[in-house]
């Protein structure tokens, strides 16, 4: 490749730009070694990543702790000007983790007075659970460019007195924070441009109430191995927000207005006025009343995705029809077990009534379904379905869980004679061996 594949001749600025993206600190470190030049462009670098995995090469050796990375991290960090993104990362290599081996507050606050005036993403995985560090949120607001924090195992009690604000920070995200209400609160209104919100497997929270004007995403990612015990209420006034994911919360109290995306795992009462906006309803997970699945989709009136994988404590009868008239633009349903023996096609008197009031579902491209029982019920569930969805393109069944029996044998017959009737479609079907 002559004198262009030789490094020494790229200019400054793209030498400096590859330095920056290499994996970790470590093989920064080990340029910087390479030459003088080499050692000059290293410590202009605006990236860095320090992993305990990668750096001390996952020995279990009890000097390698929190502090032997710190004097890394130090005697490196403090080398270099001007980094954008940061990313320091101690994960323990004994478990359960080494008490009191975590970072200490005065080394983590050296490190952010040096980048406070450049940085804009900092990822701090800190094993501490143990003590606030008030000083080093503090330190946090003065990182006047930062727009992106994702904080790993702190404990923030409450606030500071007399914080600053995250004048810039549009993405936050906190992964096994003990953190009380009232703090969450504070953190978030000293955030005046939050966009994205995720917590993940957080302590300490019960009936957090969250104000935020510019928020957009939210997301309560609990792991109940985590979290001993469910969030008993989300309160929330955030009028752009568009998408909510909830996981182990019992209860959600929003105005719904702007809301386009809503992922439930687990049940949650929802105390929603209107969801006028909603496109994609996702719900799953167990404990599910069925009133509280049917109030969602009523109110999803511009629905295009709707998905119920929910496992319902009580179930009871629910015409298909009445349930889902309303849904003109949906595209995509899926129906679990438990919903689909619920829902059965108008009879009787309701016949007459839906002949009336005929349901169509003029944009339904593509229907999953989970049999559990393959009775006349379940047939004629299908068929209203299909009768409904001039454009439907994919019927998918998922028929795992038969059993042999009469009905179920009797379930494929007339699968054939569905096929037969609507040959337009895709008919694809999963079920035991045992049964074809």
């Amino acid at each position: 490749m002559g004198a262009m594949g030789n490094f020494d001749v790229l200019p400054d600025s793209i030498a400096i730009l590859i330095f920056s993206k290499l994996e970790n600190a470590q093989m920064v470190a080990q340029c910087a070694m390479a030459c003088r030049r080499w050692k000059v462009l290293t410590g202009l670098v605006d990236t860095l990543t320090f992993e305990s995995f990668n750096l001390l090469e996952k020995k279990l050796d009890k000097n390698r702790n929190a502090s032997c990375l710190e004097a890394i991290v130090t005697q490196m960090l403090l080398k270099t000007h001007g980094i954008r993104i940061l990313k320091i990362s101690y994960h323990p290599v004994v478990w359960p983790w080494i008490p009191n081996d975590y970072f200490s507050e005065a080394e983590v606050c050296n490190w952010l007075q040096h980048v406070n005036t450049s940085l804009e993403r900092l990822t701090l995985v800190d094993a501490n659970r143990a003590k606030p560090q008030p000083k080093k949120l503090l330190h946090l607001t003065e990182c006047k460019k930062l727009q992106w924090l994702n904080l790993c195992y702190g404990f923030i009690p409450e606030m500071p007195s007399s914080p600053g604000r995250f004048e810039q920070l549009v993405t936050l995200h906190l992964d096994l924070i003990f953190i009380y209400d009232n703090a969450l609160r504070s953190l978030v209104e000293l955030s005046p441009m939050l966009e994205d919100l995720k917590l993940n497997s957080c302590k300490g929270l019960r009936t957090p109430r969250l104000t935020a004007l510019k928020l957009i995403s939210l997301e309560f990612a609990n792991d109940m191995d985590v979290a001993t015990a469910p969030i008993t209420v989300v309160t929330i006034n955030a009028p752009n927000l568009v998408s909510v994911s909830l996981c182990h919360v019992e209860e959600l109290v929003m105005d719904g207005f702007s809301l386009q995306n809503l992922y439930l795992l687990w049940h949650v009462r929802p105390s929603i006025r209107e969801l006028p906006m909603l496109e994609n309803l996702h719900i799953s997970g167990e404990s599910w009343a069925l009133d509280s699945l049917t109030h969602l989709i009523r109110q999803g009136t511009s629905l295009r995705s709707l998905h119920i994988d929910a496992f319902i404590e009580r179930k009871y009868p629910i015409q298909l029809q009445s349930l889902l008239r309303h849904l003109q633009e949906l595209v995509n349903i899926h129906l679990g077990a438990d919903f689909f023996e619920c829902l059965q096609a108008a009879g009787g008197a309701g016949a007459a009534f839906m002949r009336m009031h005929t349901m169509t579902l003029p944009r339904l491209e593509i229907i999953t379904a989970v049999v559990g029982c393959g009775n006349n019920d379940c047939i004629s569930v299908l068929d209203t379905l299909l009768k409904c969805a001039p454009a439907l393109q994919t019927l998918r069944i998922d028929a795992e869980k038969l059993r042999k029996s009469m009905d179920n044998v009797m379930f494929f017959t007339n699968l054939l004679k569905l096929q037969r009737d609507y040959p337009h479609v895709k008919i694809s079907l999963v079920c035991p061996h045992i049964l074809v």
